[in-house]
């Protein structure tokens, strides 16, 4: 373990999710405060430690009057983390109008909205990683607003990367399949279950799913001082998924 974060503080949107929680805790690990922000108060809650310097604050990172607010009351922050996101699997003719605004609402809006609240207080050498995913660049049938989310993201990033330099880099981290609670709950009752859980592990050159826990080294790398070369720059880490 090392402190690399020590002093400094963080700020991580999606922190009630599976891989928003392993920031949380890595961050704190490394001697970072964090700020963790989710809609899901009851989990967020949960979080909150003993002797821990985590606060939870609830907020809906698609509320902009919320974001603005929050943005406006926050103290000087060295490293934010867009993780909140959802996902979304369906036809392109079954997907609604109120589910493309969802999705596309939560993974890009949600970005956009907390970046520009903070750009005010990020420090001099602060930096941005972005949750993007390999679907930004690997489309499939079913992923038509998921997929247009995390392109979107990913151009997002690296516009703020062009705006907030030299002073503050942004890079985004393109995850493949994750073995999370995300696409179990989303295909929960779906008949083709196991059939898709599996086309997504195969789509790997390594044949499996990837864990949250295989993201997070590479977000707190690109968080450090020790990546102070890399802003910009959109990096996969998907089992070679978008490599074929």
């Amino acid at each position: 373990m090392s402190a690399r974060f020590e002093g400094k503080t963080a700020v991580v949107t999606g922190a009630s999710g599976d891989l928003g929680r392993l920031l949380c805790t890595a961050l704190l690990d490394e001697g970072a405060s964090v700020i963790g922000l989710d809609i899901d108060a009851t989990r967020g809650e949960q979080m909150v430690e003993a002797g821990r310097a985590f606060t939870f604050r609830q907020l809906d990172v698609t509320d902009a009057a919320g974001v603005e607010a929050f943005g406006r009351a926050c103290e000087p922050v060295d490293v934010l983390i867009n993780a909140a996101g959802v996902i979304s699997y369906a036809p392109m003719g079954e997907t609604t109008v109120e589910e493309w605004d969802r999705v596309l609402g939560i993974n890009v809006r949600g970005a956009f909205l907390v970046t520009k609240a903070l750009e005010p207080v990020l420090r001099e050498g602060g930096a941005v990683v972005n949750i993007s995913s390999s679907a930004a660049v690997r489309a499939g049938a079913g992923w038509s607003a998921y997929s247009t989310s995390k392109a979107g993201l990913v151009a997002f990033s690296k516009v703020a990367a062009a705006e907030l330099a030299p002073g503050v880099r942004v890079n985004v981290v393109c995850p493949g399949a994750l073995d999370t609670q995300m696409p179990h709950r989303l295909l929960d009752g779906h008949p083709a279950k196991d059939e898709v859980m599996t086309q997504m592990a195969q789509a790997s050159m390594l044949g499996r799913l990837g864990e949250a826990a295989e993201v997070v080294p590479l977000c707190l790398f690109l968080a450090s001082a020790e990546a102070s070369l890399i802003t910009g720059a959109s990096i996969a880490i998907d089992g070679g998924m978008t490599a074929w």
